[in-house]
């Protein structure tokens, strides 16, 4: 999973639109990761909209995809 922190640092997204974007990259639909931050879902498209114009992709299926090849940079979790 990628860190919401990574995302907000190399993008300049904001706390929000970062833990949306890590949680679309994660596999969760936009639905999904909605409910449990409490916000509507016309909310969180409002937030993706804004994460497209920042990582200037047009589509979910493109930001996830760009998002996977940001896999590197995450560090692998200590087990």
């Amino acid at each position: 999973m990628h860190s919401a922190s990574l995302l907000n640092a190399l993008f300049d997204l904001t706390p929000a639109e970062a833990r949306l974007a890590a949680d679309l990259a994660a596999g969760l639909t936009l639905s999904e990761t909605a409910a449990p931050g409490g916000i509507t879902v016309k909310s969180a498209r409002t937030y993706l909209e804004r994460v497209f114009q920042k990582t200037g992709t047009h589509q979910q299926s493109q930001l996830v995809a760009m998002l996977k090849t940001l896999q590197p940079l995450v560090p692998a979790p200590v087990q």
